[in-house]
């Protein structure tokens, strides 16, 4: 289906809802997440319905810090009655636990937005999906924008570009999409330069800075082929810990945390990527096997279920050294 057809179709859906739409991202949003979303409901509005953006379980650091540079306020508190949900940035039900019964009700209308492959499990519910392998779901909200030939404010510009650079971690993974898209954003009066300032200024608390440290503790590095494995446990800001054990050195950082449910975040190097090694791919594997959900790119994933069996987290690394075995023992 093309794009034209596919908003033909979503503005078919919105115009018989009743009430409000509710425009979510998942927990701890990035800026992307939070910038697709933002999008999204302006695309809504323009529609003629009313949309109201919300993100129940919170937004990053960055994202706070970006969101407070270019003037946008944000809610958690979604609406009460919404019946339509556009998820951005996301389709594993694991990844926003406080609306997820909602989300499963049979009378829940689902819409996605998202660059994640593979998708999760809410892609089977979804009455409508924009899946595109873009590096940014930004990027993909904008195409919309722009194939309806839309206009929107300097500040949600700014906004989306400052999603866009975060995403492809400030243009490494751009497509011919991305700068199409930034060419459009520039075009409504973004700002380039407040964007990405607002994604670089690296603020780390007192706890992601006790995680960091007590993660490259804990580590335990492994040769693999000549590569190099690094593993740890914490209590929290797994991704923060993994990408400080790549930056350290490590070709793949895995960090594991949770007591009730289990989390893992993954990093996968430059290097490592251009050989062929996929972070995603690996999460997926492991995500079968313990009965979780997993995917991401080839240079980050994550892994989540809702509970935590005894052995699962040694599995993920034993996985993990299979399948870096398999590709890469070969190659040397």
């Amino acid at each position: 289906m093309s794009l034209k057809d596919q908003l033909a179709k979503l503005e078919k859906i919105l115009v018989n809802v009743n009430g409000e739409v509710t425009v979510t991202s998942h927990t701890n949003c990035d800026p992307d997440g939070v910038a697709c979303s933002f999008l999204v409901a302006e695309l809504i509005r323009k529609i003629g319905v009313s949309a109201k953006v919300c993100f129940p379980e919170g937004v990053s650091k960055v994202t706070k810090r970006t969101l407070d540079k270019v003037g946008i306020n944000w809610e958690k508190e979604c609406p009460a009655e919404s019946k339509t949900f556009v998820l951005c940035d996301f389709s594993n039900p694991l990844l926003l636990q406080h609306l997820r019964n909602r989300l499963l009700q049979p009378e829940s209308q689902l819409i996605i937005i998202d660059h994640h492959f593979p998708p999760g499990l809410l892609v089977e519910k979804a009455v409508l999906t924009f899946l595109e392998n873009e590096p940014a779901s930004t990027i993909i909200a904008t195409k919309l924008l722009m194939e309806r030939k839309a206009k929107i404010s300097g500040p949600l510009a700014s906004l989306a570009i400052a999603g866009i650079l975060f995403d492809t971690k400030r243009l490494q993974y751009a497509t011919i999409g991305t700068f199409k898209a930034l060419s459009w954003l520039l075009s409504m009066n973004g700002d380039y330069k407040l964007a990405y300032d607002s994604i670089s200024e690296e603020v780390v608390d007192r706890s992601e800075k006790i995680a960091r440290l007590k993660g490259l503790l804990r580590s335990s590095v492994i040769d693999v082929c000549g590569y190099i494995v690094a593993y740890t446990e914490v209590s929290a800001n797994e991704a923060s810990v993994s990408r400080l054990l790549i930056s350290a050195g490590a070709d793949i950082a895995i960090a594991v945390g949770g007591k009730k449910e289990l989390r893992a975040s993954m990093r996968v190097s430059d290097e490592l990527q251009r050989i062929g090694v996929d972070a995603g791919e690996i999460a997926r594997i492991i995500a079968e096997k313990i009965g979780g959900e997993g995917g991401g790119h080839k240079g980050a994933a994550g892994i989540n279920k809702a509970t935590i069996e005894k052995g699962e987290k040694q599995l993920i690394l034993s996985e993990t050294l299979n399948y870096v075995s398999r590709k890469l023992c070969s190659k040397t």
